[in-house]
C-alpha cells in the first residue's frame, strides 16, 4: 500500500491472522552480455518460497536458456548463501561464476530496481484473489522484459558495468 485514506495523524492498521495462506513467490534474473540486448527470465511458484534446493535447478535452467557461461551477482539471501548451494556452485565452475554483493547493499543489485517498478505497478490496487495479483505481476514483468532501455537502466542504476562483472574473481 502506498497511500491510504484515514483520519489525519492516525496510522491505519489492518489486522491479519498471521497465517501465511495463499502466496506467490517469484524469482527474476536479468542477463547482460556485451554487444547484446539484455534479457530477463522470471519464474514463480505458489505457496512455499524458493529454497536452497530450488536454486541449483533455476540456475541450470538459466544456463540452458543462455547457452553460455553465467556470472551471477548474488545478494546475501539465506538460500543463496546456504552451504549446499555454495558447494553445488563450486561444482559448476566451468560455466558459473558467482559475485557476492556486500551485505545490505541492495543499491548494487539490478533486480532490486526491477522489483521497485513491479511493486509500483501493483501499489494501491485491491486484488480479489492471489491469481489476480499473480496476473498483474506477470503483466508488469512482461512490460519490463520487452523494454531493453529499462533492463539497461537497472544495471546503470547500480553503477556496475558488464565488463567489470564478467572479469571479477569468484
Amino acid at each position: 500500500m502506498r497511500r491510504t485514506w484515514g483520519p489525519r495523524g492516525v496510522t491505519p492498521v489492518i489486522r491479519l491472522s498471521g497465517a501465511r495462506g495463499m502466496r506467490e513467490n517469484m524469482v527474476v534474473f536479468v542477463a547482460y552480455r556485451p554487444g547484446s540486448e539484455p534479457r530477463m527470465f522470471a519464474w514463480h511458484k505458489s505457496r512455499e518460497g524458493y529454497t536452497k534446493e530450488d536454486f541449483p535447478l533455476l540456475l541450470t535452467m538459466l544456463h540452458g536458456r543462455l547457452r553460455g557461461p553465467v556470472t551471477l551477482i548474488w545478494d546475501n539471501y539465506s538460500s543463496h548463501t546456504a552451504g549446499v548451494v555454495r558447494e553445488w556452485a563450486r561444482g559448476q565452475a566451468s560455466w558459473l561464476r558467482t559475485v557476492p554483493l556486500p551485505a545490505y547493499a541492495p543499491e548494487l543489485n539490478p533486480v532490486e530496481l526491477l522489483w521497485k517498478i513491479v511493486k509500483d505497478a501493483l501499489a494501491n490496487r485491491a486484488f480479489r484473489s492471489i491469481h489476480e495479483l499473480t496476473e498483474a505481476a506477470d503483466a508488469a514483468l512482461a512490460k519490463i522484459k520487452h523494454a531493453p532501455h529499462l533492463l539497461h537502466g537497472f544495471l546503470a542504476g547500480t553503477g556496475l558495468k558488464v565488463a567489470t562483472i564478467a572479469s571479477s574473481s569468484q
